[in-house]
């Protein structure tokens, strides 16, 4: 079977009719498959370039926190009802607060990923720690941990609360334990 071009000029009146072949079935599946992926992967390389991962944001965020060589505390050495106020106030209703034999040297409010977070530092057997408090939204991990140089950093789930501590890797059991 052969088809007739509806655009070409046409022969003269009493000439015989221009036919083409067609284009074969193959050609247009071949085409069409090459314009989709590349616009598939087009969009997939511009998502990944345009917004960065944003997993494990927070423990990024704590281990930041704890190279700061002088924060500025929002509370400076809280008892641990007034800790406890701020942080419901803060976070939210039923907020983990590490408990145990622990100095809390201050506390300040974070914005991490635009919403609120609750930094508090610890001073545990002679190490100091940072916490970091955050209602997660989302799928979250339910615990994941990074070594940076002399620093653990441990996050972990507790209800709607993503949890982080970063403190002296040496001494990692030890300051931990406070946390289970």
């Amino acid at each position: 079977m052969k088809l007739v071009e509806a655009e070409a000029e046409g022969p003269v009146e009493g000439d015989a009719a221009l036919v083409t072949p067609p284009v074969p079935p193959h050609r247009r599946v071949s085409v069409s498959l090459l314009l989709t992926l590349t616009v598939l992967v087009g969009t997939v390389v511009a998502i990944y370039v345009a917004f960065p991962a944003r997993h494990n944001m927070l423990l990024t965020v704590a281990l930041e926190r704890h190279r700061e060589p002088t924060p500025a505390w929002d509370l400076v050495s809280p008892t641990e009802p007034e800790l406890h106020a701020w942080a419901i106030g803060l976070v939210g209703k039923d907020v983990p607060l590490p408990k145990g034999p622990l100095t809390i040297t201050g506390a300040r409010a974070l914005m991490v990923l635009d919403r609120r977070a609750a930094q508090i530092e610890l001073t545990i057997a002679n190490d100091r720690i940072t916490y970091l408090v955050q209602h997660h939204r989302g799928i979250a991990p339910d615990r994941s941990e990074r070594v940076d140089s002399d620093l653990r950093a441990v996050a972990w789930r507790i209800g709607k609360y993503t949890c982080v501590a970063v403190g002296p890797n040496a001494t990692a059991t030890s300051w931990l334990a406070v946390f289970r």
